[in-house]
């Protein structure tokens, strides 16, 4: 039978999906503990606005690897928590740029150290050396889907954490 063939724990889809599950229920039942209201997909999408302030939501839609209706209504639940707002661009309406609000930086602020907790939770086991080829395995797959905009963003990103 076909399906015989399927082993999930030979199946890198299947392994990647399954952490990325485990670690965003995990993060979001944190949230509900400590009165956190915002999504886990909301708060990983204030990360790249934080970064880089003003970006256009067609730029986030890449960043976050999502559709536009998705980030559209994302970017809209955001906004009516008063973390982001939006701006039309005085050049073309069709535009919209989205800045971080000191609301939505404070909650980045009372955040990332729980997440960054969580995470170690989370890898603790794993040795240090097996995580970083892992990583590093990953991010093979990752970089080639990735176009010249978004890598230089990303290159950008990583210079300013340096300085």
């Amino acid at each position: 039978m076909v399906v015989e063939r399927l082993k999930p724990k030979e199946s890198l889809g299947f392994l990647t999906w399954k952490v990325s599950r485990l670690m965003t229920n995990s993060l979001a039942a944190r949230f509900v503990e400590t009165g956190v209201e915002i999504t886990v997909e909301q708060w990983r999408a204030l990360i790249p606005l934080f970064k880089i302030d003003g970006m256009t939501q067609g730029h986030l839609c890449e960043i976050l690897s999502q559709e536009k209706t998705g980030v559209s209504r994302l970017v809209a639940a955001l906004e009516k928590r008063g973390l982001v707002r939006r701006e039309f661009s005085r050049k073309d309406r069709r535009v919209k740029y989205i800045y971080i609000t000191d609301k939505g930086r404070d909650l980045l602020d009372f955040t990332v150290e729980m997440v960054l907790a969580k995470r170690d939770d989370h890898i603790k086991h794993i040795d240090p050396e097996d995580l970083e080829i892992c990583k590093r395995v990953l991010w093979q797959i990752i970089e080639p889907t990735l176009d010249g905009e978004c890598l230089s963003c990303q290159d950008e990103n990583d210079s300013r954490e340096k300085k």
